[in-house]
């Protein structure tokens, strides 16, 4: 192995960094900017307040690392390993995570606008303060992991697992969902426009109290879970599953309902002027003084549509017959 002071000038001097042990050295203030790390080991390693801008991390080993106020904008970890790694106050602006194995990482304040992670598993990870604008976490776990204080607009958790996650009051702002696992999931107090939680499943989900208004939860799984008093206004349920989900006192003036199944869920003191409840599925649904000014139970112009049937097909009937 080499001493501290021939590895510093390594590393000044090299671009491509392979098989090296830097295990528990301080490399602290360092700019390793636009350098390529090969199997390298920073087990305990003090990176803190270095650059790492561009540089790129293949089956590297990060386990109990610090990285507090690094620099890691457009870096990329793939295959590393992040365990007990520190974050605190890191710009991981554009950076990325791919197939890394992680434990218990902490990026409490760090800048995380448009980071992405693929295939990584996140459990256990501490959030707090973050801007997550634009972030991609794709197939991730995070299951029971919060986000106090985020700001998640235009973020994706696509196919990721959030089993009793935590986006209480977080911002959502057009954050996409998408076929994602939100099971026991808390977004009490959520808010913002154009949320989408398309072919989510979000069984006992909380959203009480949530401000989501024009979200879009076309086709997802919501039976059980809790919207008492939020404000959903102008959104989508169409096709969406609601069996015994809680609605009380929900603002949902100009929702569509069309052919969502609510079987015995609870619309009680629930706003529900103007919505389209085409061909939805209310039995044994509570409508205890519920308002329904306007509301559709057919929607005459998608009636036209599903029930059109190709002259085409008419004729080859006709000819068959």
């Amino acid at each position: 192995m080499l001493k501290s002071d021939e590895t510093l000038q390594f590393l000044h001097c090299n671009q491509y960094i392979v098989d090296l042990d830097l295990s528990g050295l301080s490399l602290t203030g360092l700019d390793l900017s636009d350098k390529q790390f090969s199997r390298v080991s920073l087990r305990g390693a003090d990176l803190s307040g270095s650059s790492l801008v561009g540089s790129q991390f293949r089956e590297c080993d990060f386990s109990g690392a610090l990285l507090n106020s690094t620099e890691c904008t457009n870096a990329s970890f793939a295959s590393c390993r992040l365990a007990d790694t520190l974050f605190v106050g890191a710009s991981l602006y554009n950076a990325t995570l791919v197939q890394c194995e992680t434990r218990k990482l902490d990026f409490n304040q760090a800048n995380l606008e448009r980071f992405t992670v693929i295939a990584t598993p996140l459990l256990g990870a501490l959030f707090n303060d973050n801007n997550l604008t634009s972030a991609i976490f794709t197939a991730t776990a995070l299951d029971r992991v919060k986000f106090p204080g985020c700001r998640l607009t235009l973020a994706v958790f696509e196919q990721a697992s959030l089993q009793e996650a935590d986006f209480s009051g977080t911002d959502l702002s057009k954050c996409r969902f998408t076929g994602a696992n939100l099971n026991g999931a808390k977004f009490t107090g959520a808010q913002g426009s154009f949320a989408g939680f398309i072919d989510a499943r979000a069984e006992k989900a909380d959203f009480s109290g949530a401000v989501l208004t024009m979200a879009n939860f076309s086709g997802a799984v919501l039976d059980g879970a809790g919207f008492a008093h939020a404000c959903l206004e102008k959104s989508l349920f169409v096709g969406a599953s609601l069996k015994k989900a809680v609605l009380i006192g929900a603002k949902l003036a100009y929702t569509n309902f069309s052919r969502a199944v609510v079987t015995g869920a609870d619309f009680s003191e629930a706003d529900l002027s103007v919505a389209n409840l085409h061909r939805a599925n209310f039995s044994e649904a509570r409508l205890a003084g519920t308002k329904m000014q306007g509301a559709r139970e057919t929607d005459q112009e998608l009636a036209k549509g599903e029930n059109w049937v190709s002259p085409l097909n008419i004729q080859q009937e006709t000819n068959n017959g």
